[in-house]
């Protein structure tokens, strides 16, 4: 599946960041707004040269409470907290851990242009995730109270992030919902996601 993500973040390594957040979701949609708990693997890959990296491309391959399957997004700098980019997803559904995934894309030589044979594990994310979904304004959105553990390096990091993601409907609903969220929360938009720092780190960590 082939399609344009378009998400804004916010840094809610504060306190009470996600009861602000939820207190200002439910005021902004007028009702209560019931969560799903997700527990989330990211491992994310690359070759030995770091190609992907250089091409701007994070590859992952996520288990979400069970289910498999492989993504690549073109990596870009976030603006205001907003960030727009193109993504891929394939669906891994024979897959039961992360070797029969890393075997499976081995298999397929290349994937949507991109090589993905001599790939190797860079960090992994383990998210302990919120997520809300929800109509505003004729759109539809999501909202993701993110507790992140970060893997890389041989050390871990912990952290916690708020995505706020258009999923169906107007750019500009998810622009006024994120303006206003921001004005009842006071939180501040995120400069560097968690994969981005990930990154950092390992490039710092392996130095």
């Amino acid at each position: 599946m082939k399609h344009f993500e378009i998400e804004c973040k916010w840094d809610a390594n504060t306190p009470r960041a996600f009861y602000l957040a939820v207190c200002a979701l439910q005021n902004l949609c007028g009702r209560t707004v019931k969560p799903r708990t997700l527990h989330i693997k990211d491992t994310y890959l690359d070759n030995t040269k770091h190609a992907l990296s250089k091409q701007h491309i994070a590859l992952r391959v996520r288990n979400t409470d069970g289910k498999w399957e492989a993504t690549f997004k073109t990596r870009t700098e976030i603006k205001n907290g907003k960030a727009v980019r193109r993504e891929e997803t394939l669906s891994l559904p024979q897959v039961k851990t992360s070797a029969q995934a890393l075997r499976t894309l081995a298999q397929k030589k290349r994937w949507k242009g991109i090589a993905t044979t001599d790939l190797c594990v860079q960090f992994t994310l383990a998210n302990t995730r919120r997520l809300y979904t929800f109509d505003y304004s004729a759109s539809r959105l999501e909202m993701a109270l993110d507790r992140v553990t970060i893997y890389v390096a041989g050390r871990r990091v912990f952290m916690q992030e708020i995505e706020l993601e258009l999923k169906q409907g107007k750019t500009k609903t998810l622009d006024q919902f994120a303006q206003l969220f921001t004005q009842q929360t006071n939180l501040r938009h995120t400069r560097i996601s968690k994969v981005k720092t990930a990154e950092s780190l390992r490039k710092l960590w392996k130095k």
